[in-house]
């Protein structure tokens, strides 16, 4: 073989390995530079809020019903509660009442909710059907202030009575439960907007005293009246039920029922009682 095509092979197997190198280098993955931090994506997207589960009527708000979803830019919103714009609204609506009912993944706008000391407030946390009722009260006839709004009470009529017997006349101080198991609204102007939704969440409540001259009360509109007329006969008191007795049912007893004069001690009464605002009649006779 000739000096020449000696040369000439030696050339092209050299460029033949070269290329083959070029191949394998640009074919073969960028190792990624472990000591590099990675940036996480910018969050640009509008996000407004919304009901996280479906939220009944008169339910409070509790972390975690709330949250944020991602909106279209251009889709309507202008009576929806962006992040952009108040964002704590998650947060700050913890305690509020839900005024209409919504479902889970539905947009949160303002009147839907109703924050304590907000108009309307009390009207969105009565049961339906029933009333709000305010009596006066002291520390010594409200179990020492310990009574705090969304507890259960019973409600006692002390009054003094005047009896002749023999031509002599004696005076006697009768006490009666007229009233059972009511929810507390509110102490005076004080609000609950951590109401126990279980005897479980009740159990582990702080509890503290709350010295208050008015108390209202949860009662239907015929105990209402009731109540009134007991308030006018003598003393009320409210006496403080256990945290297991929160779920019996709530009305008026048979000397409550008694208090309008149409009762007959002698004959079988009936005590009205409510479950989520319907009324239930149930026969007893009296002790």
């Amino acid at each position: 073989m000739s000096p020449l095509r000696l040369i000439i092979l030696l050339i092209a197997a050299g460029a033949a390995i070269a290329a083959v190198f070029l191949v394998r280098s640009i074919s073969a993955p960028v190792k990624a530079d472990a000591a590099a931090p990675i940036a996480a994506p910018e969050d640009t997207g509008l996000k407004i809020l919304i009901a996280k589960k479906p939220l009944r009527l008169g339910q409070f708000i509790a972390p975690g019903d709330l949250g944020w979803q991602e909106w279209p830019e251009n889709a309507p919103r202008d009576s929806f509660i962006t992040r952009q714009d108040v964002p704590q609204a998650d947060g700050d609506h913890i305690g509020a009442v839900v005024r209409v009912a919504m479902a889970a993944g539905e947009p949160v706008t303002a009147v839907k909710l109703v924050k304590p000391g907000d108009a309307g407030f009390m009207a969105a946390v009565l049961t339906p059907g029933m009333r709000a009722v305010s009596i006066s009260v002291t520390p010594e006839s409200a179990s020492g202030g310990f009574i705090m709004p969304n507890d259960r009470v019973d409600v006692l009529l002390s009054r003094e009575v005047e009896l002749e017997e023999e031509g002599q006349n004696r005076t006697i101080f009768p006490s009666d439960v007229i009233f059972e198991n009511v929810r507390v609204l509110a102490i005076d102007t004080v609000y609950d907007a951590t109401a126990p939704a279980t005897k479980e969440e009740a159990k582990t409540r702080v509890g503290r005293a709350i010295i208050g001259k008015r108390a209202t009360l949860e009662l239907s509109r015929r105990d209402a009246e009731l109540l009134e007329v007991a308030d006018r006969m003598g003393r009320i008191s409210l006496l403080l039920r256990s945290v297991g007795e929160m779920e019996g049912d709530s009305g008026a007893t048979w000397a409550g029922e008694s208090l309008d004069g149409g009762s007959d001690q002698t004959s079988a009464a009936r005590i009205r009682v409510f479950r989520n605002g319907s009324e239930t009649r149930v026969s007893a006779s009296p002790n």
